[in-house]
Order: structure tokens, then sequence, then C-alpha cells
């Protein structure tokens, strides 16, 4: 869902407006707590409860209501960027291309539980989430040139996260320090990059239940695997496997999934054929 915003602007006269405290304007954190009928606020269109998010195209976030009135007294005409109390109440955020501006406004929207992001380039500042609700639990960003997830800055702030699809983009690795502090993740899914190595922290990730690491450049599978005991799907296709370790189906108890399509796996070996008789899906042999 995309999010809503109104612009309004006012070409007043605001050392009129700074007199009357923005003509019955009352402000608290930035939110409009009431409206005089007859006042210019109201004519501008802002309502009671519009969250102030942007004056003149500085972000108010942290501002106080005598920073608003600084702003207001400086400037002969004001641009005032706000969301309303029902969209802040929104759930699920899709942005791509050409919106990318609007990551400055995330930190207004406190109920987030999904964050999906496609074709925004990161590759230079990164991805900047340290003021989005800690209650979001999937996070989604596609197609947006991440070279490492410490580029997605904030993002071990995000404890009840359930959900971590970095597909499409340009990993090497991941950082043990920041994937340790995603204590809910049970899904995370990592295909499409550049990783030639299994991401050996994920091995230490307890609630993992589905791993995707799917068009890659792996080609072994650590020791450490089985101590993935909640794991329940494993998408490994289109890597450069040559073995399929016995451990992965005889020491996984959780396992009932396993794709290994367009591998380099030997045929006929014991690992392989007990990996037939286990899972419906094909390895790919």
């Amino acid at each position: 869902k995309q999010w809503y915003q109104r612009r309004v602007r006012g070409g007043v006269n605001v050392s009129n407006i700074i007199a009357k405290l923005y003509d019955g304007l009352q402000l608290y954190l930035a939110t409009v707590q009431s409206l005089d009928d007859k006042g210019i606020a109201k004519k501008m269109g802002l309502k009671e409860h519009d969250q102030i998010l942007e004056v003149n195209g500085k972000c108010v976030r942290d501002w106080t209501s005598e920073d608003l009135l600084s702003e207001f007294s400086e400037c002969g005409s004001v641009v005032v960027v706000v969301i309303s109390v029902e969209d802040r109440g929104i759930t699920d955020l899709f942005l791509m291309a050409s919106r990318e501006h609007d990551l400055n406004y995330l930190w207004s929207l406190r109920k987030l539980v999904k964050l999906s992001i496609c074709n925004i380039d990161f590759s230079g500042e990164g991805l900047d989430i340290s003021n989005i609700t800690t209650l979001l639990q999937e996070l989604i960003v596609t197609n947006c040139s991440l070279k490492c997830v410490t580029q997605i800055k904030g993002l071990g702030r995000l404890r009840s996260l359930k959900r971590l699809i970095l597909t499409h983009n340009s990993l090497t690795d991941l950082d043990e320090r920041t994937m340790l502090k995603l204590r809910e993740l049970t899904d995370l899914q990592l295909g499409y990059n550049l990783l030639r190595n299994f991401p050996d922290v994920v091995t230490r990730m307890e609630k993992l239940e589905e791993l995707s690491l799917i068009h890659n450049q792996i080609s072994l599978l650590p020791d450490e695997v089985v101590q993935m005991r909640s794991l329940e799907k494993l998408h490994l296709d289109n890597n450069v496997l040559t073995e399929l370790p016995e451990y992965v189906t005889l020491q996984l108890p959780q396992l009932r999934a396993l794709t290994l399509e367009n591998n380099k796996l030997k045929p006929n070996t014991r690992s392989t054929q007990q990996t037939r008789s286990k899972f419906y899906y094909k390895i790919g042999l």
C-alpha cells in the first residue's frame, strides 16, 4: 500500500501567523491538536491530528513548536507535508524508484509491520531505517545494489523481525554482529546475490525455519549446518555444489523440503539417493 501525504501551501503574511500562534493552530510533537475553524491553518488544508512531517523541505521529526514557529517566521510562504492519523496507522508499505524521499518519513509510521523496498540504488550511502518502529516483522529490500547488510543502517534494532528478504542484490557476505541480533528471524531469503560461501552465521540463528540461497556461487556446505535444528526448508538451487553431505538429511530432524536443482552434484551417491527418498523436490541430477 502506498501511503498518502498531503502538501499544503500558505502564501500568507507570516508575521500575522506568528502573532496568533499560527492563527489557532496548536501543536504537540509536530501533531495538530486543535484548529480554529476560521484560522489560516484550517484554510491551508491542515486537519486535526495531522502529523507534520516536513516544512519547506526540512524534516521536523525532532522539532519543537518553537522550531516550527521559527521556520514559519523566516519564510514568506510555507509548504508543509503532513500525514493523517488514518495513514499513520498503515501496517504495510511498498516503496520503489521515484519514492525514495518517502524513506524520510518512516519514523511517523508507528504501526508498520511490513516494509517492501524495490529498485532503489543504495550502493552509495545505503538505506537508513534507524528511526523505523522496532515492531516491524517483515523487511524486503530487493534489487537495490546492496553489497553488505551493514548498508542497512538500523537493521539490528529490529528485534521483532521474522522475515528478511534481500534478493537480487550484490551481497558477498553477512555481518555476524548484525544478523545475530535478529533473534526472532524465521525466514531468510538471500537468492540472486554474489555469495561464494555458505554464510556461517545463519547456523547460529536458532529460530530460522526457512533459508533460501538460490542463484549464488556456493560450492560447499559447512559442518555447522547440523546446528540448525529448527530448519524446515532449505533452498540451494543454481549454485555450484558438488557434494551433499549425509548429515544434511540425517541430522536435521525438522527438514522437510530441500531443493538442489542446477548444481554440480555427483549422481548415484549414497547421500543423493537418501535425498531422493526423503524429499519430494527434485535435486537436479
